[in-house]
């Protein structure tokens, strides 16, 4: 997910890797300076977290979104020519080197769980492997009993 800073002077996108029971596997985050626009920021989030997935050996992705925005262009086989469409040009290269890489959308409800957790890594100063065993832990202890 990612947000915008409410003074404008940056933006902020976090990532979490689940597997498919739902468990934390890793979490990461990245400041953005300058700020950009709200669908930027949505395809800058994807981007990295596309990268982080692949630094992480991972060979499988499906990336969730409330950006329908979007989802839509990065699904759509057209040319984007939005300010961020290079970022999309980027996101289907990259989606080529995974065995397999979906992005399906999701409402703004069910994004609650990625946001809260981008939110609380923001706040963490953990590189990405300590992340991945402590907020995991933090999470199960705090969120979901």
């Amino acid at each position: 997910d990612g947000a915008i800073q409410s003074d404008g002077s940056y933006s902020r996108v976090g990532w979490v890797f689940r597997d498919y029971q739902d468990i934390i596997l890793a979490v990461d985050n990245r400041r953005l300076v300058p700020q950009n626009d709200p669908p930027t920021i949505e395809a800058l989030t994807i981007y990295y977290g596309m990268l982080c997935g692949k630094r992480l050996g991972y060979h499988i992705l499906i990336m969730e979104s409330d950006a329908g925005v979007i989802f839509d262009a990065i699904n759509n086989s057209s040319s984007c020519n939005a300010t961020y469409g290079n970022i999309i040009d980027d996101i289907r290269e990259l989606k080529l080197g995974f065995e397999a890489c979906f992005v399906r959308y999701i409402s703004e409800e069910d994004n609650n769980l990625t946001y809260t957790i981008a939110f609380l890594a923001k706040n963490l100063l953990w590189n990405v492997y300590d992340k991945m065993f402590c907020l995991s832990f933090y999470v199960m202890h705090n969120f979901l009993y």
